[in-house]
């Protein structure tokens, strides 16, 4: 790996943007606590899992037990586990930023990883849907169960977004290794 860090223009780019890799840097993690928290508080409150769902589900449902609501959180800590890990890969990729790896192999690959967390965090978010429905109605009477499946705007933007992250990575990619190669040559 080269080390690019004593590079005036990596240097100038870091003077640049090293406000900007801070911000991110610390928005990660309290990103992935707070949603932590709010889902700690939504499925520690029976009304609004109530509510909720029955909005979601466009039914009237009765109070939610809170052993179904105990196992609605835990199949919600998967997608959360998942952002975690992609909130640790944009630390990691703005920390490396900020220690001179811009345009670096490794920053690529913390790019890809971090795009496909994200990924998978959306993706395990969409199957959860149905899994919670069944979940949040199976106390009902056959009949009144539901099983829904439904996918908002802001789904299809996050994939769409995500997916030209892990393209960018690919290439950022490819031009590191070309120019690991293009240095030894020389």
């Amino acid at each position: 790996m080269i080390d690019t860090s004593s590079r005036p223009s990596v240097a100038a780019l870091r003077a640049r943007i090293g406000w900007l890799c801070q911000i991110l840097r610390f928005a990660a993690p309290a990103y992935a606590l707070w949603v932590l928290v709010l889902l700690v508080l939504h499925w520690s409150d029976a009304s609004e899992v109530t509510r909720a769902y029955s909005h979601w589900l466009r039914a009237e449902l009765v109070e939610v037990p809170a052993s179904q609501r105990l196992a609605g959180f835990l199949v919600h800590m998967i997608p959360w586990g998942l952002t975690a890990l992609a909130c640790g890969y944009l630390w990691k990729l703005f920390s490396g930023f900020l220690a001179g790896q811009v345009f670096s192999l490794e920053a690529a690959l913390t790019l890809r990883r971090l795009a496909l967390a994200g990924l998978a965090s959306v993706t395990a978010d969409l199957v959860a849907r149905p899994i919670l429905s069944v979940l949040m109605t199976i106390h009902l009477p056959p009949g009144s169960r539901h099983l829904g499946f439904f996918v908002l705007p802001h789904d299809m933007l996050n994939l769409m977004f995500l997916g030209g992250l892990l393209a960018l990575a690919q290439v950022f990619k490819v031009a590191a290794e070309i120019a690991e190669d293009n240095a030894a040559i020389v």
